[in-house]
Parts: structure tokens; C-alpha cells; sequence
């Protein structure tokens, strides 16, 4: 089947073809011919013949993995990708599955087209050739094999040692004004995907990557010859070369970037990128946010969730930290929780004005377990007319009833419309929030006060953040310049109070009742996050994670260093502890809770646990004697 004039024009749009002249491309689309592929087809399968085609995605995707004992993603490729390259240039076997995800239409250029290309443009071949394919699959096909690494020690491998180790080369940069025609040839040449942009002291001024290349130069028809700098990402992540590989890995899930900056002093060391991780660590916390954000319907979502949990624990059976599982969790989390407000905008409409959706508890301060809690709301701006304001309230009635039933059709948990009572909704300008959680503080109801502490914790994952940013001031500054309002956050509500005894197998609590189950998250954890949100909104710190309070609190002499290095252990175990649980009741099939029972704990777990029982009330203590301070000199 020949190629219209609009075959031509997307591979104009599309990389490497764009640096081909005109009569190069006339060729090309006179031996081009089509493909489609239904979704759940092998295209190419590991080990079987060699592709005869380059393949070039017009409209669908294809996932790209390994088959061994376990499916080890590589990478997922959608429009304008291509794939096939190495094992049509080699005529060897294929080396990885190639699977359409999605109904796939492919452009195909046959072998011998490809051969006369090169020979005659030999840039053509290097934009293939530094894959990572070449860099890595070759290398390390045969240890994923005899050992599978990936998934019995990659993880330890991968989160275990310092970033420095994933760099294999230094960083390639060029000046800021190098055309993009010729940093796209040194690109290709040195067979990198990100080339950095210095000025004339050598010192990094941005980035550019082959995304750069194909959405902003050939999508937009940039002359070739344009300066780089007019195209680059002036953000430089960077990460330290001596921080772990899981460091780097939450960094570029926090900033959706697929390239971080490695540094050494004050010397750059290299680059890594998100298939350095995919390869080393097989299924990828990025693979799978590239997953949530391709999705087109919720179809897939309550997959992607038990997707979200197989990871986590993974990493947890591998020894990662606990705290920083959570940090992965909650990532995922709110990237699952923005594409299902995405999706369910596309259906109802755009809002009538600016909003923020956001979440509080425990998923804002980003510590989400195996157990997880949507607890989400709704704020917009003040001074609205009536009529504004009536309509903004219907496309938040609209929005959060296509949320629940999102949730619910996808099995996943449904959020709590009314934790402020019955008749009071979870959406409202920036007043009346803070009439509501004032109101709950003032109250004498045990559970509105822990929900407005909750509250407290507010961050936001959709719409305009500085909405929540404005709220949030609003909320700290009439509390710390409330003694009333600072006296009852630190307060403890009947059911968080500290364990005063644990004889035996029993935990025995103030009523003197005894049980055989132990809330970790009510008796322990929440306690922790509680003292130190209490005197983080004290001083008008507005961190929200338990940990970064921690750090910060203790950066500014407010916590002692003895006190901060037993808090942070004493949280860090107890989280342990809960995973720990979770995880067992999961792969025995039953719902993950809170609860543990002490009985099963180990001696030294019940020893460690009892020390960890003394260090909470010490902190406590440490927050109620700097508000009498404060009371005394106010």
C-alpha cells in the first residue's frame, strides 16, 4: 500500500526522519507500506526471527519487555517511537517481546531501505544505535537470566547503592546557541538521548532531550538552525552522587522527569535516565507512571492500583526503608488520583473558575500503606457572587459523584463525603474552610477535632496549587496567633493515647483493659505525626510530611539531635512493623488493617517496640512544654 502526502508530513514531525532532506523522504514513503496490529498482539517475540521491517508507531502503543520466570518491563513506545531496528541491522534473533497494548497501526520500511539510508546517512544509524538496547539488554540479558537479578537482587542492588554507580559516562554538553541540528548530530554521535547546555565558563544553564527534538523543533516546524537554548528545560533536577539510587528514583517520580543531573561536589558526574532504572530494576515505579498517564479511560485504573501495591511490596521484602516506600506509594497515589480527576473533568466540562483538589491525613503528609484512605476535598477562591458561587458548587457536586463512581467501579476506596458532619459538604471557597476546621477545633466533639487535625495536613494534587498554599497560610497563621487553637492540637483524642504498660503477651492501656490487638497506626504512628505537626503549625512551618517536620524542627534548634535520631528510629520501626503486618494479611488474602498482635512479635520486636512506647510521651512532653513557654511570654 503506498503512502499519501500525509505519511510524508508525520515523519517530517517525527525523529530521526526530520534531519532527512526532501528526496530522502520521497524514497522513503514510496516503499513505505502499513500494518495493523489488534491490541494483545506479539509483534516480535524474544528469541524468534528477526524483524525484516523498521517499524515506526502511527497510532496506538507497544510494550517492550522479557520473558523469564518473571515479564520484566524495558519500555513502553507509543506515536512517532520506533522499534525492530537492532535485530533487522543484525539479522539476529529478536532480543526482546514486543506486544501491542493497544490497537497499533505501524508505519513499515523494509530492510533494504533502511541499509541504503544509512549508507548514505549515517546519522540516521546513530539516533537508532544509542539506545539503551545497545547499552544494556546485551550486557545484562545473560546475568537476568542465569540469576533473574531483577527481581531477587536488583531491588537490593538498586536501592542499596549510591547513584554514582548507574552513570556509565560523563556528561556531554554543548554551547548554549549550538544549532539543534548539530546538537541533535552530537546527540546522535555520542548515542545519549540528553545533551546539556553550558555557558561560557562551563557552567550548566539547561537540557535538552529527543522529546525536545520531536515536540518542540519538528512538531512546530523550528528551523533546524535555531539555538538549543531556545528549546531547552532550564530546570536542572540534580542529585548527588553519593545518595542512593532510590533517592534518585523518587526525585524523578516527584518531578516527572525521565533524566537527572548526577553531582559530585561541585562537579557534574553524569546523567542517569528512567530505562537505567527500568533495566536494573525490571518493573519500574516509572514504567508504571507512564502507565497511569497514557491511560485514555478509567478501564485499566483498579489494575494499575494492584500494580501499584505488587511493587511496593517488592521494594518492602527487599529492605527498603520504610519511609521511603511510602514516599513511592504516594507518588503513584496522586498520579492515580489526578488522572481519575482528569478523566472525569473530560466527561463533565471544565470547572466555571479556578479550583484545587486536594488531599489531607495521612496522604497528604505522603505516608499511605498497603491500606489505603482517599481523603480528598474540594477549594476555590473567595469573592464569588452568588450566582458564581452556585456554580461552582454544582461542578463540585458534578465532579465528586463521577470521582466515587470511578472509585467504586474500579474497586478501589471510596472517600468520605461528609468527615465534617452530615450536612456540611467537602467542598467550599477558602472561607469556609476555615470556618469549618476553626469550628471543629473549638468543638467538643472528640472525632471533629481529629479530622480537623487531619486537615491540617492539606496538600494539593490537581488544579491550581497556590489556592491550597493560600488556605493553608490562612489556617496556620490563625492558629499560631491562637494560644487556645495551640493548646488543642497538641491535645490527644481517646483513642491516640500513649500505651502505659506491655506485660506479657497483652498490651494494657490507661482503662486498664486488655487486648491482643494493638493499633500500631493509632497508638504509635499517628501520635509521632501528631506531636510533630503540633509544633511544626506552632512555628508556622509548613512541611507536611512527618519526616521533613522532623528534619527541619531539628535544622532550627527546636528538637535536640538525640531526640530527632529516636523519633525518626522509632517511626521508622513502627512503619516497619505496619507494612510488615499489611503485607502478610495481603498475600494471605485478607484485608489490610492497622492492627498487630503482639504475640507474634519477635522478642527483640517486642523490646524494640516497648523502647519505642517510651520515646513518645518524651516528645509529647517536649511539645506541651514549648506552648507553656510561649503562653508565659505571650
Amino acid at each position: 500500500m503506498m503512502i499519501t502526502e500525509d505519511s510524508i508530513h508525520f515523519l517530517k514531525s517525527t525523529p530521526p526522519f526530520q534531519f532527512l532532506d526532501e528526496t530522502v523522504l520521497k524514497e522513503i514513503a514510496n516503499n513505505l507500506s502499513f500494518e495493523f496490529f489488534p491490541k494483545n498482539t506479539m509483534i516480535l517475540s524474544q528469541g524468534g526471527p528477526p524483524s525484516e521491517s523498521l517499524r515506526v508507531i502511527k497510532k496506538g502503543g507497544v510494550k517492550v519487555f522479557l520473558s523469564n520466570d518473571d515479564e520484566i518491563v524495558i519500555d513502553y513506545k507509543s506515536e512517532g517511537d520506533s522499534f525492530g531496528y537492532l535485530s533487522l541491522l543484525s539479522g539476529d534473533k529478536s532480543r526482546a517481546n514486543v506486544l501491542a497494548i493497544e490497537d497499533t497501526l505501524c508505519y513499515l520500511l523494509p530492510k533494504e531501505i533502511i541499509h541504503r539510508i544509512i549508507s548514505k546517512e549515517p546519522l540516521f544509524g546513530e539516533y537508532f544505535m544509542k539506545s539503551f538496547f545497545r547499552r544494556y539488554l546485551d550486557k545484562t540479558y545473560k546475568e537476568m537470566r542465569n540469576k533473574n537479578l531483577l527481581f531477587k537482587e536488583g531491588e537490593k542492588i538498586l536501592y542499596t547503592t549510591p547513584v554514582s554507580n548507574l552513570v556509565s559516562r560523563n556528561v556531554v554538553s554543548a554551547p548554549l546557541n549550538i544549532p539543534v541540528k548539530e546538537a541533535a548530530a552530537v546527540m546522535s554521535q555520542n548515542r545519549i538521548s540528553s545533551l546539556l547546555l553550558v555557558n561560557d565558563q562551563g557552567e550548566p544553564q539547561g537540557i535538552i532531550t529527543d522529546r525536545d527534538l520531536r515536540d518542540k523543533v519538528v512538531a512546530k516546524g523550528l528551523d533546524p538552525l535555531t539555538p538549543s537554548h531556545k528549546i531547552m528545560s532550564p530546570m536542572l533536577v540534580t542529585i548527588d552522587a553519593q545518595q542512593s539510587c532510590f533517592d534518585a528514583l523518587a526525585v524523578m517520580i516527584h518531578h516527572n522527569i525521565h533524566h537527572l543531573l548526577v553531582s559530585e561536589g561541585k562537579s557534574l558526574k553524569g546523567v542517569v535516565t528512567n530505562h537505567d532504572f527500568m533495566i536494573l530494576q525490571g518493573t519500574s515505579p516509572l514504567s508504571l507512571l507512564k502507565s497511569i498517564e497514557r491511560q485514555e479511560n478509567t478501564d485499566d485504573l483498579s489494575a494499575i492500583h494492584n500494580k501499584i501495591n505488587q511493587i511496593t511490596a517488592l521494594l518492602f521484602k527487599e529492605g527498603v526503608k520504610a519511609v521511603n516506600i511510602l514516599r513511592i506509594i504516594t507518588e503513584l497515589h496522586d498520579r492515580l488520583l489526578h488522572k481519575i480527576v482528569e478523566l472525569s473533568i473530560g466527561e463533565i466540562g471544565d470547572p466555571p473558575s479556578p479550583f484545587a483538589f486536594f488531599v489531607y491525613g495521612s496522604e497528604g503528609r505522603r505516608e499511605e500503606t498497603f491500606k489505603t484512605v482517599f481523603r480528598c476535598a474540594i477549594v476555590y477562591e473567595d469573592n464569588k457572587t452568588p450566582a458564581e458561587k452556585r456554580d461552582m458548587e454544582e461542578f463540585c457536586r458534578k465532579l465528586l459523584a463521577d470521582l466515587q463512581q470511578t472509585l467504586k467501579k474500579c474497586i478501589l476506596p471510596l472517600f468520605d463525603t461528609h468527615p465534617f458532619g452530615d450536612h456540611i459538604s467537602i467542598y467550599g471557597d477558602c472561607s469556609d474552610w476555615q470556618q469549618r476546621v476553626l469550628n471543629a477545633l473549638r468543638s467538643r466533639d472528640d472525632a471533629l477535632i481529629a479530622t480537623a487535625k487531619k486537615f491540617l495536613d492539606l496538600r494539593s494534587i490537581y488544579g491550581d496549587k497556590m489556592i491550597v498554599k493560600s488556605l493553608r497560610k490562612a489556617l496556620f497563621r490563625q492558629i499560631t496567633g491562637n494560644y487556645q487553637y495551640k493548646s488543642i492540637i497538641t491535645e490527644y483524642d481517646p483513642g491516640e493515647k500513649s500505651l502505659v504498660g506491655f506485660f506479657r503477651q497483652f498490651i494494657v492501656d490507661e482503662s486498664g483493659k486488655q487486648s491482643e490487638q494493638l493499633d500500631i497506626k493509632e497508638k504509635g504512628i499517628r501520635q509521632i505525626a501528631g506531636a510533630l505537626r503540633a509544633l511544626a503549625i506552632a512555628h508556622n512551618l509548613h512541611e507536611t510530611s512527618t519526616i521533613e517536620r522532623l528534619n527541619v524542627l531539628y535544622n532550627r534548634g527546636l528538637i535536640p539531635q538525640e531526640m530527632k535520631n529516636d523519633v525518626n528510629s522509632a517511626f521508622e520501626f513502627l512503619l516497619q512493623l505496619l507494612l510488615q503486618s499489611q503485607l502478610m494479611k495481603k498475600e494471605m488474602n485478607q484485608p489490610a488493617d492497622n492492627l498487630i498482635n503482639p504475640d507474634k512479635l519477635s522478642l527483640l520486636e517486642k523490646k524494640t517496640l516497648k523502647e519505642v512506647f517510651q520515646i513518645i510521651p518524651d516528645l509529647q512532653k517536649k511539645v506541651r512544654g514549648f506552648l507553656q513557654e510561649q503562653a508565659l511570654t505571650a
